[in-house]
């Protein structure tokens, strides 16, 4: 077969199927954080999180269609909804019954969580801003760039008050 062929018909079942698409682990170990705990084999079911074996990712949204007053977007309320949101994952990584030792250890070993949005189309709708408008896309990367850094922040803090995961 060849393999543009077989490229077809692999995006093709990941479509039906509703599969999020495909993943190269040869590009993604590029950046594997933790070569020496092994090579990164998988990822979570929706493919936004490399994992090593064993892995898992503890992951939250916050719905941002919430934090809309006055046809305003209210950044102060939302760093704060970030930085406890990252604070409670970290939490959750010790909480969690994992069914293996191995997977309980490597998950407190590596603390990997996510943190991502819903409610972007209810946020644009309050705002009275077009889904598909420049104005929409700024504000995504808007949102997104200030989770990124917000959430870095308080992992920084925790970092602090907590110490380092063990894997660092």
């Amino acid at each position: 077969i060849r393999a543009k062929e077989l490229y077809s018909e692999i995006i093709k079942g990941a479509w039906l199927n509703g599969e999020p698409g495909m993943v190269w682990l040869d590009r993604i170990n590029k950046d594997n954080t933790t070569p020496a705990l092994g090579t990164i084999n998988a990822t979570n079911p929706c493919g936004e999180q490399p994992l090593l074996s064993g892995e898992s990712c503890n992951l939250g949204s916050i719905n941002v269609g919430k934090f809309v007053i006055n046809d305003s977007f209210d950044e102060t309320r939302f760093a704060k909804v970030v930085s406890t949101c990252v604070h409670f994952l970290d939490n959750v990584v010790d909480a969690n019954q994992h069914p293996t030792e191995y997977t309980t250890s490597m998950n407190q070993a590596t603390r990997k969580i996510g943190l991502g949005i819903m409610g972007f189309a209810d946020l644009l709708v309050q705002l009275h801003v077009p889904y598909n408008s420049e104005k929409a896309r700024i504000i995504g990367q808007y949102v997104m760039k200030h989770i990124q850094i917000w959430a870095d922040d308080e992992s920084l803090n925790l970092g602090i008050t907590r110490g380092v995961f063990p894997t660092w």
